[in-house]
């Protein structure tokens, strides 16, 4: 089990099993599964902080990394609980404890024990900033009877897009309960201390060195990432790697994928006063990611040149940063095909097609800044 090899999924586990005292009962419910729903769900818990008729608000997660950027992001003005497993016992624990007078979730996570309780107790659930990839579709769809049930418990989904909704509708949701807003996380803005985070940053680091960050990378691409590298530096021979995993707790393997390929490598944690001659900085803390972002040249966002469905590249597009993808973005296809049609993204195939972006991005500052100025904030898609 994952928390056996994590720490942070060994504390707390009693709250995954519904056990424990709340902070706060009769709660506004948010949960936000990680990192992505978290900031996507920041503007909906800002809302409910300030027009929330002075209720608690709760925000869960499933995963450690998700649990700190809420904290991050909120500090004391919610509480924070893990959600509990969806077993019957654990859903009713974690319900009676918290008492949610409603239920907001992100994004796309149906969990049938928990989505009958709501319903039974008369609690209102509202699925928000709603998506369903076609292999999540077919993965539901191997239950039906299950899938269907859960979808009827829902009061309101809010999708992402015209296919998110017709997806939804295929697994039994009706035209009373579907309605197509948008994407969230298009609502997201910049940390407040970005400015001086990416000053500090900049401080410790060759500023001028092109900089490429490859983020929430996974297991099977970061090889073709440091081979992109190794012809980046054919061409640009001061060109730097920022490589952050999506779990950080791999660091250690991206480390002894540079000792493999003869690349000099630091860990971001211990790097103190520069980077020295090292081709690679490999991020091993959390919270980090967006920082980086605002000193690259050019960004890969990773998942997507492995079959994992891409992950999402508006922090990065925030950060006016153009953004480079493998072909795998199912999980974002509808906000991938408007940002590629705005010219903020462009997909690549292969490792050194990767390279070749790279090395025309790296010496050509005003198509760079196009794609940049395409990305910012505000620019219309």
């Amino acid at each position: 089990m994952k928390g056996s090899r994590v720490a942070g999924y060994r504390r707390h586990w009693k709250q995954r099993f519904g056990f424990g005292s709340s902070d706060a009962a009769d709660v506004i419910w948010v949960h936000a599964v990680s990192v992505g729903e978290v900031h996507a769900a920041q503007a909906v818990v800002e809302k409910l902080l300030s027009n929330g008729g002075g209720r608690p608000v709760l925000l869960t997660t499933t995963t450690p990394t998700g649990r700190e950027a809420a904290q991050r992001l909120f500090g004391q003005t919610v509480s924070y609980r893990y959600l509990p497993y969806d077993l019957p016992g654990s859903v009713r624990r974690f319900l009676t404890a918290v008492r949610p007078v409603i239920a907001v979730i992100m994004e796309t996570e149906i969990w049938p024990n928990l989505y009958h309780l709501l319903g039974k107790r008369g609690i209102p659930l509202m699925l928000l900033n709603a998506r369903l990839s076609a292999s999540s579709l077919n993965g539901y769809l191997k239950w039906p009877g299950i899938s269907r049930a859960a979808i009827g418990c829902i009061t309101r989904i809010a999708a992402q897009s015209g296919e998110d909704a017709q997806r939804f509708a295929h697994l039994g949701a009706s035209e009373r309960q579907l309605r197509v807003v948008g994407n969230l996380k298009y609502d997201g803005h910049l940390p407040t201390d970005f400015d001086d985070r990416v000053a500090a940053l900049r401080n410790r680091l060759d500023s001028e060195r092109p900089i490429w960050v490859a983020g929430s990378t996974h297991q099977g691409e970061e090889a073709q990432l440091l081979d992109a590298h190794r012809q980046v530096l054919r061409r640009h021979p001061g060109a730097l790697l920022v490589i952050a995993p999506r779990h950080p707790e791999r660091a250690r393997d991206l480390a002894l994928l540079c000792r493999q390929t003869g690349l000099a490598f630091q860990y971001l944690s211990r790097m103190s006063a520069g980077i020295g001659s090292s081709g690679v900085l490999i991020v091993d803390s959390f919270g980090d990611l967006v920082y980086l972002y605002g000193l690259a040249t050019a960004a890969f966002v990773g998942g997507s040149l492995v079959e994992r469905g891409g992950h999402n590249p508006l922090e990065a597009l925030m950060a006016a940063t153009p953004v480079i993808s493998g072909p795998s973005v199912d999980n974002f296809q509808a906000v991938y095909r408007d940002l590629v049609n705005a010219g903020a993204v462009r997909i690549v195939d292969t490792e050194a097609a990767l390279a070749d972006q790279l090395g025309a991005w790296f010496g050509d500052q005003a198509g760079r800044d196009q794609g940049g100025d395409r990305a910012r904030p505000g620019h219309r898609l």
